[in-house]
């Protein structure tokens, strides 16, 4: 199969000097994901279609303990630093390839239709790309970017797929005009299947904070007691997390109580340094077998995130 792929994807190599390159020096760092892409990899990055083709970087660069040089996952992707001979450059995995996504070409007629009607047929791998797929293949970079198809569009877990030497891409009619074709996360599926250390993909801060962006807020409600009396007491919890999963501090937390008989609005302290606040609510008269709901709503920055939960009064 790689015999198949064309020079910009086979030997995907900026040849640089080993000096020349030194880790994390100019690396970039991604709040969306918590992690640094190394500095190795940043000019191959943005040349080979940055975040929307290979996604945010997943892990920080490692060296796999197997083939014993420097790589980096990324969403869709995975970027080697290897040799050769006595240069050192950037290389993609053919991920489409590793993850099995090839199937037989074709073959007899059916090999040469299709270029009249929406699709375009690929010698060097004996597959086609047809439509939406076609049409993306082709604002994208093409071959250069993707490699060949090696497959036909056929049907995954529900959902129209087609691979290709490098990347696979997915069809989402669901989304919004435009984004219907997607490139799937074959990155993040291939560092599950090889068994990496799981602690490569939690997330971490930059060593200059002022690079950090809030960008999505996460909230979970805690409760002392799942279960209370019909006079009684409850200590509400509430955690607020980043995109990151990190603390977020200073975020404003309104709390809305619904009882059987009434409904309560309390502003809660805004969330310390841990991401938490906390309140104690006392009620008396609640029907035995009945249900308070909560609900939460956290903001900051402009951002806001809803979360519910509930617990019974049981006698």
């Amino acid at each position: 199969m790689r015999r198949w792929m064309p020079i910009g994807l086979i030997v995907l190599m900026l040849f640089l000097h080993p000096s020349s390159a030194s880790g994390q020096e100019g690396g970039r760092y991604y709040p969306e994901t918590g992690h640094t892409l190394d500095g190795r990899f940043v000019s191959f990055f943005d040349s080979h279609g940055g975040v929307e083709i290979l996604g945010y970087p997943i892990t920080d660069v490692f060296v796999d303990p197997e083939q014993g040089y420097p790589v980096q996952y990324l969403e869709n992707a995975r970027l080697e630093w290897v040799r050769q001979g006595d240069a050192v450059g950037v290389r993609m995995s053919v991920l489409g390839e590793l993850l099995g996504g090839w199937d037989a070409p074709l073959s007899g007629s059916s090999a040469t239709l299709g270029s009249s009607s929406g699709c375009r047929y690929f010698h060097q791998s004996g597959h086609r790309i047809c439509f939406a797929f076609l049409d993306f293949f082709n604002q994208h970079g093409g071959a250069e970017i993707f490699g060949y198809p090696i497959s036909e569009f056929k049907i995954e877990n529900g959902r129209v797929v087609q691979y290709f030497q490098g990347f696979r891409l997915d069809w989402h009619p669901e989304a919004p005009g435009g984004i219907q074709v997607q490139v799937a996360p074959l990155g993040l599926q291939h560092f599950e299947i090889m068994g990496y250390d799981p602690n490569l993909l939690r997330s971490h801060p930059p060593e200059d904070m002022g690079e950090y962006r809030l960008i999505e807020l996460r909230s979970q409600i805690s409760l002392l007691k799942p279960v209370v009396q019909s006079e009684d007491w409850q200590r509400i919890f509430v955690v607020v997390r980043d995109q990151n999963l990190m603390p977020v501090q200073s975020a404003s937390v309104t709390l809305e109580i619904q009882f059987a008989d009434q409904e309560r609005v309390l502003v809660l302290p805004q969330s310390d340094a841990a991401g938490i606040s906390s309140a104690r609510i006392e009620f008396e008269g609640q029907p035995p077998g009945s249900s308070v709901t909560l609900e939460v709503l956290v903001a900051k920055d402009g951002l806001e995130t809803i979360t519910r939960d509930s617990f019974l009064v049981w006698w």
